[in-house]
């Protein structure tokens, strides 16, 4: 194992919920840019996209999937909705070969990340 997927399990196993997501939020940026580095490849790198992108939907997919609608109400229903909706993306973007919908998708998680790292530092300092 390198040491950087050995740093990164360390960081997982260790991590707060509210760290985990952090991680799934910069994870799924990080793919993003990588899907975003595939189409301005020249020629264009189509392994990495469709690669970078699955990995994306796979975070994605998690963090709908660990949703509390009971408990979040409609703050659960409107991320699931902007779940799908950037799931629904990534698949265009994949099937039409078009990287225009990475731009949104960015844009969205990159909100929900700075939101998530807002609530998340009243909890860290009284910690």
């Amino acid at each position: 194992m390198s040491p950087t997927n050995a740093y990164t399990e360390q960081a997982a196993a260790t991590a707060s919920p509210a760290q985990l997501v952090m991680m799934l939020y910069d994870g799924a940026l990080a793919r993003l840019e990588a899907a975003r580095y595939g189409f301005e490849a020249d020629p264009v790198d189509l392994s990495l996209v469709s690669i970078s992108l699955g990995k994306v939907q796979a975070i994605i997919g998690e963090l709908s999937a660990t949703l509390d609608h009971e408990a979040g109400g409609t703050v659960a229903q409107g991320l699931g909705s902007l779940y799908s909706y950037c799931l629904q993306q990534l698949v265009d973007a994949n099937i039409r070969k078009d990287p225009a919908p990475l731009d949104e998708v960015t844009a969205i998680v990159s909100d929900l990340r700075d939101a998530w790292a807002q609530a998340c530092l009243p909890a860290a300092a009284t910690a």
